[in-house]
């Protein structure tokens, strides 16, 4: 078995925006369904990770992944969520060979930067994204409402390359704030990390909004599939 893999996170954050579920399905391969909000309406992550300790030392981390439906029965407690993604970027070329070779994962391959902004009353954080010439990528703010919560989250992770097809098992703990209140906000640049993925059609108002703080990311295993991936609720 392989030995679980941890990632220890300063600070997080990740927005949830809606996105047209006919323009989800252009980037999922077949027997991957997309998680709908609403009829027509997709999930897709924009997320940000600030590791302070990992097997390849801290770095930064942006990632843009669709939420796809769980594959049950792996786990004896149901994932709470399942994404498969996109594209990953992240500030150092050691990093991005790890997450590579190790977990599959398709990323940008050049190296970027995060800025991580908190307002002046500690309610909200900023994130700036920029590649390494100081082009600007993507900022993306979340806010707190209410109090932090102690959490702890099971995941599955679809991804895949010229080897095979893989699903990732990990988990995440830490102090959350999560909610619905549409009060955070994203600005997307033209950059031509977006010809990775088009979010010219995603509403730009959160659909939920995540912080994260003091974390650790386990991830446990790679899952190869060896048979194509089926829709729970299809079967």
């Amino acid at each position: 078995m392989q030995q679980v893999v941890q990632y220890h996170i300063s600070k997080g954050i990740n927005g949830i925006f809606e996105i047209p579920t006919e323009a989800a399905r252009q980037y999922l391969p077949a027997g991957i369904e997309p998680v709908e909000a609403n009829h027509g309406v997709s999930l897709i992550g924009i997320t940000m990770f600030d590791f302070s300790e990992s097997p390849v030392g801290p770095y930064q981390e942006l990632v843009v992944s669709l939420y796809a439906v769980p594959r049950l029965g792996i786990m004896e407690q149901h994932p709470h969520a399942a994404v498969y993604p996109i594209v990953v970027a992240s500030s150092s070329r050691e990093a991005r060979d790890h997450a590579i070779d190790l977990w599959r994962l398709p990323h940008f391959m050049e190296d970027i930067g995060i800025e991580f902004m908190p307002s002046a009353d500690g309610r909200s954080m900023t994130g700036k994204v920029y590649c390494h010439k100081g082009e600007p990528v993507v900022q993306l703010t979340v806010s707190q409402t209410g109090a932090w919560a102690p959490m702890y989250q099971l995941y599955q992770s679809f991804q895949g390359d010229e080897s095979g097809s893989y699903m990732g098992i990990m988990d995440m703990r830490g102090q959350l704030s999560e909610h619905e209140e549409g009060t955070g906000n994203i600005r997307l640049h033209d950059h031509r990390f977006f010809r990775h993925v088009d979010l010219s059609v995603m509403e730009p108002r959160p659909y939920r909004e995540m912080w994260l703080k003091a974390g650790v990311e386990s991830y446990h295993r790679l899952v190869s599939l060896e048979k194509p991936y089926k829709n729970p609720a299809k079967i």
